[in-house]
């Protein structure tokens, strides 16, 4: 059962903030997700530079169906 104090989607205690550094110099494309503004909600920020977007989504389409697979939802 998950603490009422901790969100589901963060497995962390709420309120809680984190701080990430990514060096991006070599990076084609990025997407981070957060937790949205309502519950249950996310945010997403996405950007692909030096790739074209149509690759990118094949790539995250690639990265969706191996977490599917590990998730044993093939």
């Amino acid at each position: 059962m998950n603490d009422p104090a901790t969100p589901p989607h963060t497995g962390r205690p709420a309120g809680r903030d984190t701080f990430v550094a990514v060096d991006g110099r070599d990076t084609l494309a990025f997407v981070i997700v957060r937790p949205g503004s309502t519950d249950g909600s996310v945010a997403v920020e996405s950007s692909a530079r030096g790739l074209s977007k149509t690759n990118a989504a094949h790539i995250l389409r690639q990265v969706a169906d191996m977490w599917d697979k590990e998730a044993g939802r093939d």
